[in-house]
């Protein structure tokens, strides 16, 4: 019975690791929730390198459009030049191939003044 806790304890421990291995964004600018000026790039800070895959923008009552061009070398910090934005509701959805091959996306939503 104590071997069986042993293993089960390395199993689940091994789990908990692999699932917090994933690319995770841990910064942004602009920051989620924000009222900002027009800003003219993005920085996604993530918790490994990773390559950026996707980048769209959609104001409040639009249509969504593209970002480009996306950064060509994987990294942790990846800065993006923005389109000129109106004032309004955006989100700007993102999505990255981490370092372990995984895909992960989301979205920051902000608001311009």
């Amino acid at each position: 019975m104590r071997n069986a806790n042993i293993w089960l304890t390395l199993l689940c421990a091994g789990a908990a690791a692999t699932a917090d291995a994933h690319s995770h964004l841990r910064s942004s600018t602009p920051t989620e929730g924000s009222t900002i000026a027009p800003p003219t790039q993005v920085l996604l800070g993530f918790s490994e390198v990773s390559q950026l895959t996707a980048l769209t923008l959609v104001p409040g009552s639009g249509r969504a459009r593209k970002v480009a061009p996306l950064p060509q070398q994987p990294a942790q910090q990846l800065r993006v030049g923005l389109p000129m934005l109106t004032p309004g509701a955006w989100s700007l959805t993102w999505r990255v191939i981490g370092a372990d091959g995984h895909v992960t996306h989301g979205t920051v939503h902000f608001t311009v003044k």
